[in-house]
């Protein structure tokens, strides 16, 4: 019993709330909050600090969060160790992506396995938003822009880069012959500007000439995390757009939407997988992992 109070306790700093965090263990808030405090009471020091909008952890608290976190862990991998020997591919499988991954692909990659492997169900949470800790999922699939230079942040997910398409700055021609096209990155500076904050560095693109990456603040003019959105809205004439070449393909070639600042190198679109990083994968997510990273690459021209 003691294991699983400190297993509740996991969850309930993942969380950062006690309801939440048991609910996901599957007991009541109320049972969950006599667990917390039974533990407490069992090794004898206090592990949680309480106050009515937050929930810290003691000095103490934290090295238990972070020492048991590891041994739940290993239980978890033995575990899924096991249910590898099973060889039918069942459960459930959580994914977070980006909107344009979801729409795009993910869709028809959940329906095609699911007729080779119907005992698997699927929750999918459609976000553009960092998912950094996967506490809710097994899977996240996010964007964003990535130029010469650019680090990312230390991450202790593992992570699988799934495209990468050039980025085009673009803009319909009735907008250029009311506005002029900017020739230079400063000039985005006084035009009308479409972005998706968690795709391109929110209002802060990137544009290289001659090995001098130069970093322009545009002004906002339309935000929504929805690439599809921004095309549709550029395509009215209402502003100038920065997406993935592969997403504007169609209207590059029929002339609803011209390329423009094309004496300068774009930053790079990036879809990547991230996932938690343990010794042994239950089945159906290595399974699915696997098939996830081969259908996208041969579906990439689709997009």
């Amino acid at each position: 019993m003691l294991l699983d109070k400190a297993a509740l306790f996991v969850e309930v700093v993942k969380t950062q709330s006690i309801s939440e965090g048991s609910l996901n263990f599957g007991i009541s808030s109320s049972a969950g909050s006599r667990w917390i405090k039974e533990l407490e009471d069992e090794l004898g020091v206090s592990l949680l600090l309480r106050t009515t909008r937050t929930i810290k952890t003691t000095e103490m608290g934290q090295k238990l969060y972070e020492r048991f976190s590891q041994v739940k862990q290993e239980a978890d991998d033995i575990f899924s160790e096991i249910q590898n020997l099973e060889q039918n591919i069942g459960g459930i499988i959580k994914i977070a992506a980006t909107p344009l991954y979801a729409q795009r692909f993910l869709s028809q990659i959940v329906g095609e396995y699911l007729a080779v492997h119907p005992n698997v169900s699927f929750k999918i949470i459609e976000t553009a938003f960092d998912v950094d800790h996967v506490q809710d999922v097994d899977f996240a699939i996010k964007a964003h822009a990535t130029y010469r230079g650019h680090l990312e942040k230390d991450s202790l997910l593992t992570k699988r880069i799934l495209l990468k398409y050039p980025l085009v700055a673009c803009c319909s021609p009735e907008y250029i012959k009311r506005h002029k096209a900017p020739l230079t990155p400063s000039e985005l500076q006084q035009h009308n500007c479409l972005y998706t904050s968690t795709l391109v560095g929110g209002n802060r693109w990137q544009f290289e000439r001659d090995g001098e990456i130069s970093t322009v603040k545009i002004a906002k003019t339309v935000e929504i995390e929805n690439s599809e959105f921004v095309k549709t809205v550029a395509m009215q004439g209402s502003g100038i757009a920065y997406l993935p070449k592969q997403l504007v393909k169609r209207e590059l070639e029929d002339g609803t939407l011209v390329s423009i600042l094309n004496d300068y190198v774009k930053s790079e679109f990036e879809l990547s997988l991230y996932y938690k990083r343990r010794n042994q994968m239950p089945a159906r997510f290595a399974d699915f992992k696997e098939f996830l990273v081969k259908r996208t690459k041969e579906l990439r021209h689709s997009m």
